[in-house]
């Protein structure tokens, strides 16, 4: 796929290109969808996040974002989606649902509910996957210090939930697309293998449900250019989350990013946040600063476009014509 490759040196640099009243990166905040927005609280009250889930809404709607879906790794969010939604109008506010063990990890019930509340994502297991607990266990390590029976409910990888069976998609995992196909949700990798995404990613693109392979270049999943290629072939979307350049993260070199959607494309390609906790800035602004840090490495201002706001829209199901940010 090509795409413009801007010049910063050129004229002015291009994170000071002033379109408007707005800067470059504040004109493509226009509008903007963030499918992996972290809520707050999450797993401890001791445990700071930089703005609460009321104070995102409003940052989010005066930057001028479309939507963003909020994510929890141990409860479904669609609840909390709701009434941030009623106290912050003028923006769509999504929630969704992690397949972790307090979920109960695959469980169907757990899905159907949260897709019946208006749920938009669910996230195969992340922390809970066996392969992050075989890889990584990034977050659960955070947890550790705050939740003491997880040392109980999740002793090691054998603990590990797994979507495979000699190959193929265990049957509760087809039931659980089947039900996202019935209430229009997305369906996120989460921090399952390249292995088990492969295989998922062919389920979904039959039952006509999006499909994003989350943070690829993660410590948890880490799939190849290889890797993404073949997911984007199947039918999947690509999802780059910029929490993983961020100093207390991976510190990914962005680099890699970009020839990542140089590789893939922008149109199987989404960007995210990712935001979580109090040494991250606010997400609106993490996305601001994605966009500015894309701009000056190259990347084009459509190409962002594409990634930041019509392929996330289009993922979750809402309008491509909508005037503002209200629900679709």
């Amino acid at each position: 796929m090509e795409m413009n490759r801007q010049d910063p040196s050129k004229e002015t640099c291009a994170s000071r290109d002033v379109v408007g009243d707005l800067d470059i990166e504040d004109r493509l905040l226009l509008g903007a969808v963030d499918l992996h927005a972290h809520a707050y609280p999450e797993f401890s009250l001791k445990m700071r996040g930089r703005v609460d889930d009321i104070e995102w809404a409003e940052l989010a709607l005066a930057a001028g974002m479309r939507a963003f879906v909020m994510k929890s790794q141990v409860f479904q969010t669609v609840e909390r989606a709701h009434l941030v939604q009623k106290m912050v109008p003028g923006i769509g506010v999504y929630g969704g649902i992690a397949l972790n063990h307090p979920m109960g990890g695959l469980n169907p019930l757990a899905v159907e509910v949260a897709g019946e509340l208006g749920g938009k994502v669910v996230w195969m297991p992340t922390w809970s996957s066996k392969n992050d607990l075989s890889k990584s266990q990034f977050y659960l390590s955070r947890m550790r210090a705050y939740i003491k029976t997880i040392e109980t409910v999740v002793p090691g990888p054998e603990a590990g939930i797994e979507i495979l069976e000699g190959g193929r998609l265990k049957p509760v995992v087809t039931d659980i697309v089947a039900i996202a196909k019935n209430h229009g949700m997305a369906v996120s990798s989460g921090h399952l293998s390249v292995e088990e995404s492969l295989v998922l990613v062919e389920a979904c693109q039959k039952q006509g449900v999006p499909f994003t392979l989350a943070h690829p270049f993660s410590r948890s999943v880490g799939a190849s250019l290889t890797d993404q290629q073949e997911i984007a072939k199947r039918g999947g979307f690509i999802e780059h989350c910029f929490v993983t350049t961020m100093p207390m993260h991976q510190r990914l070199e962005l680099s890699k990013i970009v020839e990542a959607i140089e590789t893939i494309g922008p149109e199987r390609t989404v960007l995210t946040t990712d935001a979580i906790q109090a040494w991250n800035p606010p997400p609106p602004e993490m996305m601001r600063m994605y966009i500015g840090s894309l701009l000056q490495l190259g990347l084009d201002a459509a190409s962002i476009s594409r990634m930041i706001q019509e392929n996330p829209a289009r993922i979750i199901g809402l309008e491509t014509d909508a005037a503002d940010g209200s629900p679709a």
